[in-house]
This record gives C-alpha cells, sequence and structure tokens, in this order.
C-alpha cells in the first residue's frame, strides 16, 4: 500500500504515481495508491484528470482518493500504509514526507524537493529523479525485493528526521547562519 499528501497542486505530480501504479500492476505486482489532500475549489481540475487518467489506465479501483482528512486521520494512515511518496516537481520544502518518515515508513522523494537537500540517498530514503513514473515503480520493485533496505530506512529515516527535522535544530541553524552573518556587517 503507497501513499502520498497534500493539496492538489500540479507540482505535486501524483499523475506519475499513478501511472507507476500501473506499471506495478503490469509487471504482477499488486499496488494500490492513496492520495490525501484537499482537491475541493481550485483543486478540483487536477482532481479531475487524475481520475481520468486511473479510468484510462483502468487502476481507478487501485487508487484511492481521500481528500481533506484531520491529522489524527491522516496519522493513522501513515501506520496503514507501507510506502510513502514524495514525487513532487520543483517544491521548496513540506512536512508531510517527513511525518511519513518518522512514523516508520521508508520513502520514495523527488530529488528536486527541499525534502530531498536534506536526505540522504538510500540511508534515510530513496532518492528518484522527478517526471518519472518508471523510477518510482522500480523504488517501489525495490523496496519490496529488499527487505534489509527497506527496514534500513524506516529505522535510519526515522531516526534522522527525530534528530535533525526539529523546530529546535532549525532555530539553532538559523541562530548560526545570522551569527556569522552578523560578523560580516
Amino acid at each position: 500500500c503507497i501513499l502520498s499528501a497534500g493539496i492538489f497542486f500540479l507540482h505535486r505530480r501524483y499523475e506519475d504515481c499513478i501511472e507507476a501504479v500501473h506499471l506495478l500492476r503490469k509487471s504482477g505486482i499488486n499496488a494500490t495508491l492513496t492520495l490525501v489532500g484537499s482537491y475541493a475549489g481550485e483543486h478540483r481540475g487536477y482532481y479531475q484528470k487524475l481520475k481520468e487518467l486511473a479510468e484510462r489506465l483502468e487502476v481507478q479501483e487501485s487508487i484511492i482518493f481521500l481528500g481533506n482528512i484531520s491529522d489524527a486521520e491522516l496519522e493513522e494512515q501513515y501506520k496503514k500504509h507501507d510506502i510513502y511518496i514524495s514525487a513532487n516537481h520543483l517544491q521548496s520544502w513540506g512536512l508531510a514526507p517527513f511525518e511519513a518518515i518518522v512514523s516508520g515508513m521508508p520513502a520514495i522523494i523527488s530529488n528536486t524537493t527541499g525534502a530531498a537537500e536534506v536526505l540522504k540517498d538510500r540511508r534515510h530514503a530513496l532518492l528518484i529523479p522527478p517526471k518519472s513514473p518508471a523510477s518510482i515503480a522500480a523504488a517501489v520493485e525495490e523496496l519490496l525485493e529488499k527487505p534489509d533496505l527497506y527496514q534500513k530506512l524506516s529505522k535510519e529515516g526515522k531516526r534522522f528526521v527525530e534528530k535533525r527535522v526539529t523546530w529546535e535544530h532549525t532555530a539553532k541553524s538559523l541562530e548560526k547562519v545570522l551569527k556569522e552573518a552578523m560578523k560580516n556587517i
């Protein structure tokens, strides 16, 4: 079971996740994808295109659109799913990948997101090129075929996020940068 979460903006690249599910199912892997996030208002058109894509690829039964859910429900989704995907392209930052990782899920992250700037490939997550359903599918297959890698990413990713992706760590890093900048004034 694969999960991805966030408001339905075009840069989320959910279509790549849906196409990856199609590729996985063609190769005999019974993959499902749950998409969590608001698709109301201005996001409705993107949501409709995603539904149409799922129907065209004949994977609509394998794609679950949960819409906007509470934080408690999202936490439950992190526990219920096996792999988290952040296929976003050119997004500066996002909390959902880190929430998923800290819940113990291994994550597949596009290397053009802010998260990829702090996560180490094959240590904290699998980093993949953007706009590549085939790369997503290959990464999912690798996690399924290599339980040691799955466990390593779950443990190391969680440990890293708990230690380094905190408000306290961010404040200390910012303080350090500001002190250095003040020396040069």
